[in-house]
């Protein structure tokens, strides 16, 4: 997996950080699509991934936004994290 960093995560919560990094983790220890699949369901269902962040998948990639801390149904503009499968 070839992770980017593609913007500037902002850091408005210890547990919103904490989350960012274990999302990282989970894609660089992922060994293909179906595997990471599998892990970022399996965090979002041990985290509160849903409350901070939002992400889904393109046809060869997986993109993560963050969400507004001011309004949670908000996302920011920009992708914070894509990855490459």
């Amino acid at each position: 997996m070839k992770v980017t960093i593609e913007h500037v995560f902002c850091r408005y919560s210890d547990e919103a950080t904490d989350i960012y990094f274990r999302i990282i983790n989970t894609i660089l220890f992922s060994i293909d699509e179906a595997e990471l699949r599998a892990s970022m369901e399996r965090l979002k269902t041990e985290t509160h991934l849903d409350d901070y962040f939002v992400f889904g998948y393109g046809a060869h990639h997986l993109w993560v936004c963050q969400r507004r801390p001011s309004d949670q149904a908000k996302i920011f503009e920009n992708r914070v994290i894509m990855a490459e499968f």
